[in-house]
């Protein structure tokens, strides 16, 4: 028997979960995506995307942190406006596979790509595989300072 594997959404802002909800039913219509708009662990899921501010409160990396003790081998995606070390530090301790930025178009399409490969990986009817490994955690981590790196880079010329 397939088992429908679950994603959900963690995300304060419900007209963003609602657009990010529409685009991967369209793309992974096998899985079963849910909304939820509060910092508080809903359940068990496959795939978790995170939003690390709720309300005002940074809370994606404690979110990643409790999700490891419930469901340790799921996929941990975190959402967030802002980039700091504190953060990525606590993401890569409890095996995130992402940081993203949620304005950016193509980190939503390297998110995608992530969730499509663990989609393939692990088969159906398992709940995860393994943790996302730290090399690429890191990997994942450094490709994204790089990218916002250059943002800030090309601001800065801009308003110059």
């Amino acid at each position: 028997m397939n088992k429908l594997r679950k994603l959900i959404i963690m995300d304060d802002d419900p007209h963003y979960s609602g657009m990010l909800a529409l685009k991967l039913r369209m793309q992974f219509p096998e899985l079963m995506v849910s909304s939820f708009n509060k910092a508080d662990l809903p359940g068990e899921y496959d795939i978790y995307i995170l939003d690390n501010d709720f309300f005002g409160e940074e809370c994606g990396a404690r979110l990643a942190e409790d999700i490891r003790k419930i469901s340790p081998k799921s996929l941990v995606l975190v959402l967030s406006g802002t980039l700091e070390f504190s953060l990525l530090k606590r993401l890569v301790n409890c095996h995130a596979a992402g940081v993203f930025d949620k304005s950016s178009e193509d980190d939503l399409e390297h998110m995608m790509n992530l969730i499509e490969q663990y989609l393939v990986r692990i088969p159906r009817g398992t709940r995860g595989g393994t943790a996302a490994s730290l090399p690429n955690t890191l990997r994942g981590i450094r490709e994204l300072m790089t990218e916002w790196n250059k943002r800030l880079a090309f601001e800065e010329k801009r308003v110059s």
